[in-house]
């Protein structure tokens, strides 16, 4: 029988490490207690894992390899750490360790093993999904030529994936090379990934027999294992299964059950993107249905002229399948348009108050200032200048938000951008600029956990930046009582928290309190793009904000910050 999901996961690494890390202990059958240890410990974490017990103990299996003079395998256990990262979507470490292991073999003009790290930089650009994913891919096949043959049949499956969307028919002949490769060698793993792969990019561009003949070849690999396993002579062979779910709601789909194909698609673990397989499926449920009625409709028609049946259906095919592919397009735009439009709807919603409140202000009091004659006393007249100038400031400010959200959309950083960043310096500059617009008397305090002279590679402005927003909204909704700031580390994190005693925010609404544009209380000053601003410029960051669910005492939002050194 296969192995389950946890199991086969565990099986499929441990393959991983042996083939693609050929270690000593898989050449040579003698190797040290303390070395079986780090490898086995190793395995567990890249499992199942926190990424900071994970880094420590990479750190420390590496430094044995280094000492130990095990250069091949420090190269292929730090790739590996590299692919830790990345199926943890923690890109800024992965990263981190690509330009690390460059450095490395610069330094020791290694040439040899650099298609491990141009490997990695290739899984980097894919969980970025950007196109440079693909040529990356392509360099690293030139770099390794034919000493690797598993690292090669692994970067074709990866080629296959980055292509399945953009190129399909590209990304069936990556896997049919694959595959290829894998029959040569009789690797089961590889033979039934490659033509999974295949049998979902088959079943995603409609293409019915060549998908049931792939899925056909699958299900003979999966006999073979099993034979295997009940004469207990697999060895070293696994089997993947990562496209059985999938592969098992094309089937369905294929034969017509769309019931309990969409069942499938909604119940189990496709480890591919749902919301794709879904909307192929109704575009499959539309077609097939029309097919059935066309199908009738000949049978009938058959009867006066069969030249005209086939005529007609051949051009009525045509025309659907055109239609069809249309459909599917026009769905698409029509929610990208539904999205738009709800979002308009709540910028202008929002504006017509925000803007037009303070604009009134300023024209009702620049009335009362040019009609004077003389009857406003000096305390009335710079009272009207301080609202004036308040209301020109919340303009400007939501005019900088809005600025700020356009420019955000589309802004990237590089890891030059990052400088050494004193932590506890900077929460001080926050809490003094917090302190300026301190008009409520309440009690600001900072603490911290950390060294003054702690320091993590970030961006100084950008952390600035998310500050003051927090503080703001601290400030805006809390009355009376304080306003703490905090920062402490933990793990691989620093957590930078402020705490007020506010109104709080309720539980139901923590979802959606980082949305453009929503505001709790509509009475309040700005216009609801302070917490996702900020929580943008978070992730750009590697980090994250959010809401501690355990305090009830008013608010605290975390904001977290990888440690980069």
């Amino acid at each position: 029988m296969p192995l389950n999901r946890k199991q086969a996961i565990k099986t499929i690494f441990l393959l991983a490490l042996c083939v693609l890390l050929p270690l000593r202990a898989c050449s040579q059958s003698i190797i040290d207690k303390e070395h079986k240890d780090l490898f086995r410990i190793f395995m567990q974490l890249s499992d199942d894992g926190k990424p900071d017990v994970f880094s420590v103990h990479a750190a420390k299996y590496e430094q044995y390899l280094l000492d130990h003079q095990l250069v091949t395998e420090y190269y292929k256990i730090r790739t590996n750490e590299g692919f830790y990262y990345v199926n943890h979507n923690l890109l800024i470490p992965a990263i981190e360790v690509a330009k690390q292991m460059e450095e490395m073999m610069k330094e020791n003009h290694d040439t040899a093993h650099h298609y491990l790290v141009t490997g990695l930089w290739g899984d980097i650009q894919k969980a970025m999904r950007t196109p440079l994913a693909d040529s990356i891919y392509q360099q690293a096949l030139i770099e390794v030529g034919d000493r690797d043959p598993k690292f090669t049949m692994l970067t074709h499956i990866s080629l296959a994936q980055v292509n399945h969307l953009s190129d399909p028919k590209k990304s069936v002949e990556w896997a049919n090379r694959a595959l290829s490769e894998a029959e040569r060698l009789n690797n089961l793993e590889f033979r039934s990934r490659s033509l999974g792969i295949k049998a979902y990019v088959l079943f995603m561009t409609g293409e019915k027999d060549e998908f049931e003949a792939t899925a056909l070849q699958y299900q003979q690999v999966k006999d073979e294992y099993n034979e295997l396993v009940a004469n207990k002579t697999v060895g070293y062979q696994i089997l993947d299964t990562h496209y059985d779910n999938v592969i098992d709601v094309a089937k369905k789909a294929f034969s017509g059950d769309f019931k309990e194909a969409h069942k499938l698609a909604q119940t189990n673990h496709l480890n591919v993107e749902r919301q794709l397989v879904i909307f192929r499926l109704h575009g499959m449920e539309g077609s097939y249905a029309k097919d059935q009625s066309i199908k009738k409709l000949t049978w009938w028609l058959t009867i006066l002229t069969c030249l005209y049946i086939f005529v007609y259906f051949m051009g009525r095919r045509r025309l659907m399948k055109k239609i069809w592919k249309r459909s599917d397009e026009l769905r698409v735009a029509l929610e990208k348009a539904d999205a738009a439009n709800q979002m308009k709807a709540s910028f202008i919603r929002s504006m017509s108050h925000e803007i037009r409140t303070p604009l009134n202000a300023i024209n009702g009091f620049t009335g009362i200032l040019c009609d004077d004659e003389g009857q406003l006393s000096e305390n009335e007249k710079a009272d009207i200048k301080e609202r004036i100038t308040s209301s020109s400031e919340a303009i400007t400010i939501i005019i900088n938000e809005l600025l700020e959200v356009a420019a955000n959309e589309s802004v990237t950083l590089d890891l030059n951008d990052l400088t050494p960043v004193k932590i506890n310096n900077l929460c001080r500059q926050a809490e003094a600029l917090a302190e300026e617009h301190n008009d409520k008397g309440l009690e600001i305090s900072f603490t911290s956990e950390l060294d003054d002279d702690f320091a993590i590679r970030s961006n100084d402005e950008i952390v600035m930046r998310i500050l003051k927003k927090i503080l703001s909204n601290a400030l805006k909704f809390t009355a009376e009582g304080s306003i703490e700031l905090h920062a402490a580390q933990h793990g691989q994190y620093i957590d930078i928290s402020v705490t007020d005693t506010g109104v709080g925010i309720p539980e139901d609404k923590h979802g959606i309190i980082f949305d453009n544009f929503v505001k709790l209380d509509e009475f309040k000053d700005g216009v609801g793009l302070g917490l996702s601003i900020s929580r943008r410029l978070a992730k750009l960051l590697g980090g994250d904000i959010t809401i501690d669910n355990s305090y009830k005492k008013g608010s605290r939002f975390i904001l977290q910050l990888p440690v980069i050194n």
